[in-house]
């Protein structure tokens, strides 16, 4: 079909196109009445929205010939509302048009409201596409700007980007409260935890420790009752507060959650999960799936996130 792409670039970048009356990336935006709004999407994350359905197949056209020169990513995204009124979590994913930059976000609103909904789809939208261009501690930054311009509401989230090569490759990450990022390695079978919850019961975990040596589960039973409670949040973040952490060496399977998800499915299964899908998205549902099957009654988000090896000369561009 596309000749001028490799084979294996021309399955990875399929697009779409659809009319529709809000914005890919903007969900809670409305679009203005007038021109045949059209959406424009791939399979890789991309998203932009044309004024006709002929410019939106020109600008998929632009991106299935450009975005294939570059390092490639897909993301899986599942979202389920759980025993709540208001689906409160959310996912944002941004890939410039020709696919050189990425980056992508989950948020849980911090209560069960439309404004909590409001805050993490707003939240989770700006950081994506910030952390993209600037780094997941500029997309954070930046989420909590917008929500300090726009509501009240609030929200915790993490953030990531994949760092150049020439920064050492692997994953730039940046979190405020309790959503998580693991690492998966298929080779090795281990899920490696690269975020550490900002709550209280965290934090009496890690000052208490020596304390309770002996004693594991008694702080454990203490710990797990202040674990609700947050002790940092995106409309109160800033470079003092904030976690951050970065990989080095090839990038491996990414794995994004809320509270929602990690918290009622026990560590062996969200590896279980890594192991048996093959596909980011059905990875992601299964995970929020599990949350369910292990009596969650929270709204859970996952986002799985598979790069897809290059060419040397992808990898080699800035």
């Amino acid at each position: 079909m596309h000749p001028h792409l490799p084979p294996v670039f021309d399955t990875i970048h399929r697009t779409s196109t659809y009319a529709a009356g809000h914005h890919p990336v903007w969900p809670y935006a409305q679009l203005p009445p007038g021109p045949c709004w059209t959406h424009a999407t791939c399979r890789c994350g991309w998203a932009e929205i044309a004024e006709s359905h002929r410019d939106a197949r020109a600008l998929a056209r632009h991106h299935r010939r450009y975005a294939a020169d570059h390092p490639t990513y897909l993301p899986g995204t599942a979202l389920r509302i759980g025993g709540r009124t208001h689906q409160a979590d959310a996912a944002g994913t941004h890939v410039s048009l020709v696919g050189t930059r990425h980056g992508w976000a989950v948020a849980d609103g911090i209560g069960d409201s439309q404004l909590a909904a409001h805050a993490a789809g707003s939240a989770a939208a700006t950081a994506a596409y910030v952390a993209a261009d600037r780094g997941a501690v500029a997309g954070l930054l930046a989420a909590a700007g917008t929500l300090a311009a726009v509501h009240d509401g609030d929200t915790v989230m993490v953030v990531a980007a994949p760092r150049p090569r020439e920064h050492g490759g692997g994953w730039d990450i940046a979190w405020a409260g309790d959503c998580r990022a693991y690492e998966y390695d298929p080779d090795a079978g281990v899920l490696t935890q690269l975020t550490g919850d900002h709550t209280e019961g965290q934090h009496l975990r890690d000052s208490l420790a020596e304390h309770y040596r002996d004693r594991p589960q008694d702080l454990e039973q203490l710990a797990a009752r202040r674990d609700n409670v947050v002790t940092s949040s995106v409309a109160t973040a800033d470079e003092s507060t904030i976690g951050h952490i970065t990989t080095t060496g090839p990038r491996r399977r990414l794995l994004l959650t809320t509270d929602g998800v990690h918290k009622p499915v026990p560590h062996a299964s969200l590896i279980r999960a890594c192991r048996t899908f093959s596909d980011p998205a059905a990875c992601a549902n299964r995970l929020t799936l599990a949350a369910r099957y292990h009596g969650g009654t929270d709204n859970a988000a996952a986002m799985v996130i598979d790069p897809v090896p290059a060419p040397v000369s992808a990898e080699l561009v800035p």
